[in-house]
C-alpha cells in the first residue's frame, strides 16, 4: 500500500502511473502485492506521513546541498541487514561514494 500526502495537483498523475506500474511493472521489477492507486491522506493530520516528510525532506537537503546534520539522525536508523543498509537507496552512478551508496 502507499500512502501519499493529498495533493491534489499531482494526485491523478502519481494514480495514473501507479497503475501502469501495476500493469506493466517498473524498470526493475513487476509489482505484484501492491494496490493500482495510492491512498492520499491530509499529511497534518497523519503523524506517519509527517515522518515520512520530515525523512525526505532530510534526503533532500543531503543531496542538494549537502547538509548533513538531519540526515545524520534519521540515516542511523535506517535498516540494516549483515551491517549492509538497505533501508535507504539512492539511485545514482555506481561510483557515487555518498553516505548512503557506501554503507549499501
Amino acid at each position: 500500500m502507499i500512502i501519499h500526502d493529498n495533493n491534489q495537483t499531482i494526485a491523478k498523475r502519481l494514480t495514473d502511473l501507479m497503475i501502469q506500474f501495476h500493469v506493466n511493472g517498473t524498470l526493475w521489477t513487476k509489482i505484484k502485492n501492491i494496490i493500482e492507486t495510492p491512498l492520499f491522506v491530509d499529511s497534518q493530520l497523519t503523524s506517519m506521513v509527517q515522518a515520512a516528510d520530515l525523512c525526505s525532506y532530510a534526503l533532500r537537503r543531503y543531496f542538494e546541498n549537502q547538509e548533513g546534520e538531519l540526515i545524520n539522525n534519521i540515516f542511523i536508523r535506517a535498516d540494516r541487514k549483515d551491517g549492509k543498509v538497505v533501508g535507504v537507496r539512492h539511485f545514482s552512478d555506481p561510483k557515487c561514494q555518498c553516505m548512503i551508496c557506501s554503507a549499501r
